[in-house]
């Protein structure tokens, strides 16, 4: 049975010869797994057949990103962040966090919607999706699109970026019509982003992983 029996298999309620495996690690996992046993990422997952392999998904071709001289970078939604170094014993680990939240301030829906830095799923190329599906259904594996951790499908957590993670509560439960703009402003963005991946897929994309729960508000 091979990876994609298995899992079909188990999403239709039936027992497979096994449960299916995923596994995710960090840059700094495989740079130490390379360096102790000179494996290298796909190596590592055929050894233990992880059933899921995630695709790279749409190359971003939008506006030049602003880069700061003091190393704070601007992501697609505006939102600037820092790159934060952490030592472990396998070397350093790297991860960007917000440096400020450009719709803290807001005072209203209007102003919301009027925001300057709203992506578009026209920054990105999806001609490629389909290619990287068709390579690992040609290895038996599920074909996951995850997308990076600054740019997967999700709601909240881009409000959270966007206007504070305290603020965005507040809102939610004291000012929805503030909540509703904002979540709607992300959810038209990925809603057809998600559209333009499933028709480039051309039905060869098996999951698609969210980064929350998704519903209207």
């Amino acid at each position: 049975m091979d990876s994609r029996e298995r899992v079909f298999l188990a999403l239709d309620f039936h027992e497979p010869d096994r449960v299916p495996v995923d596994f995710w690690g960090s840059s700094g996992f495989y740079r130490a797994l390379r360096k102790t046993s000179g494996m290298d990422k796909e190596a590592f997952l055929n050894q233990h057949d992880v059933d899921f392999r995630y695709i790279e998904g749409p190359r971003y071709v939008g506006p030049p990103l602003e880069c700061h001289g003091s190393g704070t970078e601007v992501d697609i939604w505006g939102v600037p962040r820092r790159a934060v170094a952490v030592p472990t014993p396998y070397g350093e680990e790297t991860y960007k966090e917000v440096a400020a939240s450009p719709l803290g301030d807001a005072a209203s829906a209007d102003e919301v919607d009027a925001y300057a830095h709203w992506p578009s799923p026209d920054w990105f190329d999806y001609t490629i999706v389909q290619a990287q599906c068709e390579a690992i259904r040609k290895k038996g594996r599920i074909v996951v699109f995850m997308g990076d951790r600054l740019n997967r499908i999700a709601q909240l957590k881009p409000a959270m970026y966007l206007r504070g993670t305290k603020q965005i509560l507040l809102d939610m439960g004291l000012n929805p019509e503030m909540a509703g703009a904002i979540f709607s402003n992300i959810r038209r963005f990925y809603c057809a982003y998600a559209e333009r991946i499933f028709a480039s897929a051309k039905g060869k994309l098996d999951i698609l992983l969210m980064g929350d729960e998704w519903h209207l508000y």
